[in-house]
């Protein structure tokens, strides 16, 4: 289980559930906007509706001012002329011509007042001695009003209810010299323009749609996502898996990414940074090489030549009183031997200082103690290798730690002339020390300038981040300790 959900946590899958909820949010506003503009819009044209009414409705003035042109009023002429045009809930009005006929359905009342008004006529119902305001809600009095005045504009002859949406109409009556007779009322409502969408139906009626258009969305997003972060994934695999093969120190591997954007240019930069370490590298390496050559031959100078030197003087010497001195000539071939001895123990020890530790086929421990049990065969000095809280070290650093042990023996058997020696290498939580202390004459670390073995282990350590700290005192002795973090 946690290695399915685990895979959510990639860039690739990060990226794709960022499109998924970028796309279905988007849409969803899109759609939400769109409802709103909607509803304002059918919220805006209502009004125009109601007035739009007006034309439609002006030849009623009409057809009704016959019957209130006389004197008196034709009242019953006009209440079956009102009858006939309102049937059920329905509004029939005649054009001039009587060609043309328009109905008006979800008609709540038809209504006749006279200048004063009066009612004169209704329908349905008869009651018309009731107020003419008991049966307009409030935003239709000023339309009725403006109508026993005479307006003709549609705009202020209309009205709509706010809550029920009912469009109150008014038409005024204008007699042969225009002059007011009265005002023809009509209230109808308008029951599927209802502007009031956000009810519990409509938005139960648009939740089957949004789940559409989301579940579509949240699909298409995360198809696009999956197929747009699959090349950046892949690339950062690259870079990815070009650093794991440079952090192993293999400088000739490069990131195949010849693009133009931010990626593209990282791994162009990454490139020469490659390209910059492997010459690093090279150099080092070449320095390494140099520097040993150099020690070698120093070592070769200070002890294999002086030997094989002072063997020739001896071979020599002997050679001129072979014949005279018998005697003579033996002692000088055996010291010429010895001499021959020693110089075939040092060419010995510098073949084995060759050898770096990992050819060893062993850890770092094993190899001191093989090398410290030749050294003290070599030279006659004894040596006791201990070790505390051993684990294991990465090769940068064992190189480093054998390579100081081997100069640091070296020097006690050339300068020290000491009997014993203790190399102590021990474990930290955060460090390896190497203490190497002999029982030799020691000297005087003020009077005594560094030789070049002391500033070779210097520089092998300051390689690797170590350090090196080396305490002596005439008579006795010297501890050299060597010490390099494992972080």
């Amino acid at each position: 289980m946690s290695h399915f959900f685990g895979r959510f946590r990639t860039l690739q899958w990060k990226l794709t559930l960022s499109y998924t909820w970028v796309t279905t949010a988007v849409i969803a506003a899109v759609f939400l906007l769109l409802f709103l503009i909607l509803a304002s819009i059918i919220g805006l044209a209502i009004p125009s509706v109601a007035s739009a009414f007006q034309p439609i409705l002006r030849p009623v003035g009409g057809q009704i001012a016959p019957f209130l042109a006389q004197d008196p009023p034709d009242l019953d002429g006009l209440r079956a002329w009102l009858d006939r045009a309102q049937q059920g809930n329905e509004f029939q009005v005649a054009s001039d011509n009587d060609v043309s006929r328009f109905r008006f359905t979800d008609v709540s009342f038809a209504a006749v007042v006279d200048p004063a008004g009066k009612l004169l006529a209704l329908e349905p119902g008869d009651n018309l001695n009731q107020p003419v305001a008991a049966l307009l809600f409030a935003e239709a009095l000023p339309a009725y009003e403006q109508a026993l005045l005479g307006e003709s504009d549609p705009e202020q002859l209309t009205a709509v209810h706010p809550e029920t949406n009912d469009i109150f109409v008014a038409v005024p009556i204008l007699g042969a010299e225009q002059q007011v007779l009265g005002a023809f009322l009509l209230v109808m409502d308008l029951p599927d323009e209802d502007p009031e969408l956000f009810t519990a139906s409509t938005v139960l009626g648009i939740l089957p749609l949004l789940l559409i258009i989301f579940v579509v969305a949240g699909f298409t997003g995360t198809i696009f996502g999956f197929i747009a972060s699959r090349g950046f994934s892949r690339r950062l695999g690259h870079l990815k898996e070009t650093a794991v093969a440079w952090s192993k120190g293999d400088f000739t591997v490069y990131v195949q990414d010849n693009s133009s954007d931010e990626i593209g240019q990282l791994a162009q930069r990454l490139n020469q940074m490659a390209e910059q370490l492997q010459n690093m590298v090279n150099t080092r390496a070449e320095l390494a090489t140099l520097e040993e050559r150099n020690r070698l031959a120093r070592d070769l100078h200070d002890s294999v030549k002086q030997q094989v030197f002072a063997t020739a003087m001896q071979l020599g010497a002997a050679q001129t009183v072979l014949e005279s001195d018998p005697a003579t000539a033996k002692t000088h071939l055996q010291e010429a031997e010895q001499l021959a001895r020693q110089a075939q123990q040092e060419l010995t020890g510098l073949i084995q200082e060759l050898r770096p530790a990992a050819l060893e086929g062993k850890g770092l421990v094993e190899a001191l103690r093989g090398y410290a049990e030749d050294w003290s065969r070599r030279t006659a000095i004894a040596v006791e290798v201990k070790v505390s809280g051993k684990r294991p070290l990465p090769l940068n650093i064992e190189q480093p730690l054998f390579r100081v042990a081997q100069e640091a023996l070296a020097n006690v058997a050339r300068h020290s002339g000491a009997n014993h020696v203790t190399l102590h290498l021990a474990w930290q939580d955060e460090a390896v020390t190497m203490t190497i202390t002999d029982d030799g004459r020691g000297f005087d670390m003020q009077a005594t300038a560094y030789g070049m073995g002391l500033r070779s282990m210097q520089e092998r350590l300051g390689l690797v981040n170590g350090s090196l700290t080396i305490n002596s005192t005439p008579g006795q002795g010297t501890q050299l300790t060597a010490t390099l973090p494992l972080s």
